[in-house]
């Protein structure tokens, strides 16, 4: 293990489900990539399961000379929490370089946001959480999601000549 591997850790950041199989999977990957890796590897989760972000980045720096800490969002696409949730979180932006995301499966053009919020709420979540925020002072890296990766391809190929 070189001197560089032991200043940098790895988070895996996972969205979190009341179903067990997104914890399953994102803990498999963790400990897979512990296996081929000498990086310190922890898991955080934006909402319902345990740790979450910040949590996590203390259990990983804790009693070692991490200075910097690579954060994967496991997530397909960009979105409202790589977009804005989690480099809140992260300290990577601060209240002034916030922007309002909003998301929605309808149009709120048409009438103001205080109204729709007051007149109906919507099923699911909302993202207006007060999230615990990382307090570490290294260097944060904060990597993009895994996106249109040729690799996801592969995956996707191979899902579809199995159930052929």
């Amino acid at each position: 293990m070189s001197s560089n591997d032991k200043e940098t850790g790895i988070l895996l950041i996972s969205h979190g489900s009341r179903l067990p199989y997104g914890s399953e999977v994102i803990n498999t990957l963790a400990d897979m990539y512990r296996d081929i890796s000498d990086y310190k590897v922890a898991v955080g989760y934006m909402e319902i399961h345990k740790p979450d972000i910040a949590t996590a980045v203390e259990e990983l720096v804790k009693d070692t000379n991490i200075q910097k800490i690579i954060a994967i969002p496991v997530f397909l696409a960009h979105g409202v929490h790589t977009k804005r949730d989690i480099p809140k979180i992260l300290g990577l932006v601060n209240a002034e370089e916030d922007h309002d995301y909003n998301h929605s499966n309808h149009d709120h053009s048409s009438h103001d946001y205080k109204d729709h919020k007051d007149n109906h709420e919507h099923k699911g979540h909302h993202h207006d959480h007060d999230f615990k925020k990382v307090e570490f002072d290294g260097e944060i890296i904060f990597t993009d999601p895994l996106g249109a990766d040729p690799l996801v391809l592969e995956i996707i190929k191979k899902r579809i000549n199995d159930s052929l």
